[in-house]
């Protein structure tokens, strides 16, 4: 059975939230903040790669919704920006390949307004339903999934305040 992702709310809208989700019978939903995909705009705005931005976010969110999958499966997303359907295909198999998953056979077509993937998205976006998984910020200021390592940001060790919890450390 095919796969097929649809999104509710815009990458590029960074004053709404964004849902992506798929829908084969079982439905999952990732819901990226809207706080978050303005962080990862400055975040590739100061790198002087701001026309990637949409792209990029929209590759990594489908990736992280399909990396569960154990199995390859056939799925199909729904064109949401048609003229960069093989750059972000090809970011989404980089993705799968460098963490080891299975490479799904992607295809990108028009699903409308009416299959189930439609409203799993919708759904969660007006927030009659919850989300399976949620991209937030980290306490130290790094974004959680892969976003960072996207547009080439070092990672940083979480600082833990032992000390302030347990009293002094020597």
């Amino acid at each position: 059975m095919t796969y097929q992702i649809d999104q509710s709310g815009k990458i590029e809208q960074t004053d709404k939230n964004t849902v992506i989700a798929y829908s084969n019978g079982t439905q999952r939903a990732i819901l990226i903040h809207r706080k978050v995909k303005r962080q990862i705009q400055e975040m590739f705005r100061e790198r002087g790669i701001t026309k990637y931005f949409i792209y990029q976010t929209f590759a990594v969110g489908v990736y992280l919704l399909i990396r569960n999958l154990k199995e390859i499966q056939k799925i199909t997303i729904d064109q949401e920006y048609p003229e960069k359907d093989r750059l972000i295909k090809q970011i989404i198999l980089d993705l799968l390949k460098k963490n080891k998953k299975p490479a799904h056979d992607l295809h990108f077509a028009r699903i409308g307004n009416r299959p189930r993937a439609h409203y799993a998205a919708k759904n969660v976006f007006d927030r009659k339903k919850r989300a399976d998984e949620v991209i937030t910020k980290m306490a130290d200021g790094r974004l959680r999934g892969c976003f960072s390592t996207l547009v080439g940001a070092q990672p940083r060790p979480i600082r833990k305040n032992i000390a302030k919890k347990k009293g002094k450390v020597k």
